[in-house]
């Protein structure tokens, strides 16, 4: 079967693999990390040509790559440096900008009438970024992509993206608490810091996952938030690693295997890009997903680029 009839049936498929999703998971109420794998297989079953090459692209990547960034899957995490990967100085400019001007048409009322949003806040979200072209481009640029591709083994999606500005807050509840992400069994979360980030600007806090499999082995399955003292009862005192420094550093982070949580009690405002990376075939559903046209003004995306954006 072809890549342009796999797509189509997979329009198909998608329909019908939804209807299931929602009695295995929202009527039977059997646990998304139970259902995720099987769906996920589902749709690979149903394309089976796109499964190969994406993962045939994958271990190009890896093979034929130089000086590849690389997440060890140990870690599954990796920090990197203003310096370490090319273009992050446009993506602090743009990402500031945008900042900038949004803070300007910024409601002051909006956080007396969202009171659950107090800490973070989404400036531009998923398909909001197809208004910035340049910075779209930067975001599935091919240091990032292909060490994304190389962790997970195949070729992603760019599942979602977010600037987020976290003000000054005082709270500790919702995902300023540990917790894993449950949208795959493995993903790529790439977290660029736009402002210089420092300790008391709350940010992004977590584990290596060799410590969150430990203590998950000290005191079980790991679900939802979890209070700090339960996660030290687990061995996971002192080994907590906090993204600090200039912008334009960051991490890749696999969020789903690396306790993690962030912007908790700033004392300053924090500025952070996270651009998302998950498996073609994830069966989770974004509520900002990317729908990006194939003619974006001044950039023309190579193969591997368009795989991810979904671009045919």
């Amino acid at each position: 079967m072809s890549l342009s009839s796999e797509n189509s049936e997979m329009v198909k498929q998608q329909i019908r693999q939804n209807r299931l999703y929602k009695v295995l998971h929202k009527n039977l109420r059997i646990p998304p990390w139970v259902v995720r794998p099987f769906y996920s297989a589902l749709k690979i079953a149903g394309s089976p040509t796109q499964y190969r090459l994406r993962k045939r692209l994958a271990q190009e990547i890896v093979a034929t790559t130089k000086s590849q960034i690389t997440i060890p899957d140990t870690d599954g995490y990796r920090l990197f440096g203003p310096g370490d990967i090319e273009g992050t100085d446009c993506i602090v400019r743009s990402c500031t900008e945008v900042y900038q001007k949004s803070r300007e048409a910024f409601p002051p009322e909006y956080f007396q009438k969202h009171p659950h949003k107090k800490f973070l806040f989404p400036i531009l979200e998923g398909a909001e970024f197809c208004r910035h072209p340049e910075l779209l481009r930067l975001m599935v640029s091919r240091p990032i992509l292909d060490a994304a591709a190389a962790y997970l083994g195949t070729v992603p999606k760019l599942s979602g993206a977010r600037l987020c500005w976290s003000p000054e807050n005082d709270t500790a509840r919702s995902s300023q608490l540990f917790h894993f992400d449950y949208e795959d069994l493995r993903q790529v979360k790439v977290f660029i810091n736009i402002f210089e980030t420092k300790e008391d600007q709350g940010p992004l806090t977590f584990l290596p996952a060799a410590i969150s499999q430990q203590v998950q082995r000290s005191i079980g399955r790991v679900l939802g938030r979890v209070q700090d003292e339960r996660i030290y009862e687990g061995g996971g005192r002192n080994r907590e690693l906090r993204l600090i420094g200039p912008p334009g550093s960051g991490a890749f982070l696999d969020t789903s295997r690396c306790l993690h949580y962030g912007s908790r009690f700033n004392r300053r405002d924090r500025l952070v890009l996270i651009i998302q990376f998950l498996n073609y075939f994830s069966s989770f559903r974004p509520t900002a997903p990317f729908n990006v046209p194939p003619d974006l003004p001044g950039f023309k995306p190579d193969r591997v680029q368009k795989l991810a954006l979904g671009i045919h």
